[in-house]
């Protein structure tokens, strides 16, 4: 009988845990600093009224239709926004989720 499971060796494990802390320990960077990509398009169908990022951007309430721009608005402006329209409450929240989901996801732990 053949086995057709995916075994792991102590060194691809070995791999794939030092990829996934390294990845944590840049999370919050990447959380804090992103002005391009928030959150891939399955997160945000998934999680808000909108099919993709640029939806989100475009109904977002600035002027730029950008992640970019969404950040420019006031916290108070975007966390409405993100409230009224997503299953977070605030932007920060939003981030994090998406970038927590995105680790787990790339890296399959």
């Amino acid at each position: 009988m053949v086995l057709d499971s995916d075994v792991r060796t102590h060194d691809s494990l070995q791999t794939n845990l030092k990829n996934a802390i390294e990845r944590a320990l840049t999370l919050e960077t990447w959380v804090s600093s992103s002005r391009e990509r928030i959150a891939s398009k399955s997160f945000i169908s998934r999680h808000t009224q909108f099919g993709s990022v640029d939806e989100f951007c475009v109904a977002s309430p600035c002027d730029d239709d950008t992640i970019g721009g969404v950040q420019q608005l006031s916290a108070d402006e975007r966390d409405a926004f993100v409230a009224r329209t997503t299953d977070f409450e605030t932007w920060a929240e939003m981030k994090e989720s998406a970038a927590v989901e995105d680790l787990v996801t790339l890296q399959n732990i």
